[in-house]
């Protein structure tokens, strides 16, 4: 997969792909971490789509289609 294949896709199917890779991301890391945090695991997982949505949101702000 190189970044000549994702750039290709339009603007809705690469928000998609992003979204989708932060959530599951941030869900698994967040459950592996909730000891850690000392927080149930369902809250662990909600702290980890939280802190999913900041490389995200950084994506959205760099996309020339969101700016215009």
């Amino acid at each position: 997969m190189s970044a000549g294949w994702f750039h290709s896709k339009p603007f809705a199917t690469r928000l998609i792909i992003v979204a989708t890779v932060c959530d599951i991301t941030g869900a698994a890391l967040g459950y592996a971490f909730h000891p850690q945090l000392g927080v149930d695991p369902i809250m662990g997982v909600v702290y980890g789509l939280v802190a999913g949505t900041i490389p995200l949101g950084l994506w959205l702000t760099m996309q020339p289609e969101v700016r215009s």
